[in-house]
């Protein structure tokens, strides 16, 4: 009678068979994760894009937009600003990877200043500001002196993220003359230098090339800190000669 030879089969041991399954959950967990990224990048971008195509209206109507402001037209992705005075405000706006990239361009009878405005999770920056920008300008602002200078404006930036501000660029006017409620002040050539010190935006005021006179720093915890040098008593008489003022500004 013919011998049956019945091969036994090796039971898989327990530790191959818990490191397969190990594998398979850190795959699927893996395929989860890609899964709920995409799809929040993707709701992010819609959820942006209807921003964009928004009228800039509905987007503003709560908020006070100042009396400088006349009307405003368009969307977050086209639009512009009509301001008192002649001047108005253009944009457009890109959307890009988690942020928004705005180039402006405020214009008027004696200015035109391009810049680019980045905003994003992470904060926003504005970049390249470059152009003239009349006397006509500070009108816009209530209380302000009236003057007869064109500051001229060159690779200025100034960013503000959750951890740091920072600054760069000059503002440089020629000499002339500020008027206001029957006061008259002469004012020399003036220069206002950016730049960035640790978490702090920083700048530095001085006068026909001479030492600095002013010193301001925005501070990442929202304070202003101007410091006003003896020096300046040498440029604008009215101020005292007696030490440094020193003035903090909370916002």
């Amino acid at each position: 009678m013919p011998t049956t030879l019945t091969k036994r089969m090796r039971p898989k041991s327990r530790s191959t068979a818990v490191g397969g399954t190990g594998r398979s959950l850190f795959r699927g967990l893996g395929r989860l994760a890609l899964g709920v990224g995409l799809t929040s990048l993707i709701l992010v971008s819609l959820v942006g894009l209807c921003a964009l195509m928004m009228p800039v209206t509905v987007l503003t109507r709560n908020l006070n937009l100042g009396p400088s402001v006349v009307a405003v037209y368009g969307s977050l992705r086209e639009g512009r600003a009509d301001l008192e005075g002649g001047y108005q405000l253009d944009w457009t706006t890109g959307l890009g990877l988690l942020h928004l990239a705005t180039p402006v361009t405020l214009t008027g009878p004696d200015t035109r200043i391009n810049a680019t405005l980045l905003s994003g999770p992470t904060g926003i920056r504005l970049d390249g500001a470059d152009g003239r920008a009349g006397p006509g300008l500070a009108q816009l602002v209530p209380g302000a002196w009236t003057c007869d200078m064109t500051a001229r404006i060159t690779d200025v930036g100034f960013a503000w993220s959750w951890t740091r501000a920072s600054a760069t660029g000059e503002v440089a006017t020629p000499k002339g003359t500020c008027r206001k409620d029957g006061r008259e002040l002469a004012v020399p050539p003036l220069n206002l230098r950016l730049g960035s010190d640790g978490r702090d935006a920083v700048a530095t005021l001085s006068a026909n090339e001479t030492p600095p006179m002013a010193d301001l720093r925005l501070r990442r915890d929202r304070v202003i800190d101007i410091a006003i040098r003896p020096e300046a008593a040498d440029v604008f008489p009215q101020l005292p000669r007696g030490g440094p003022i020193n003035l903090q500004l909370p916002f």
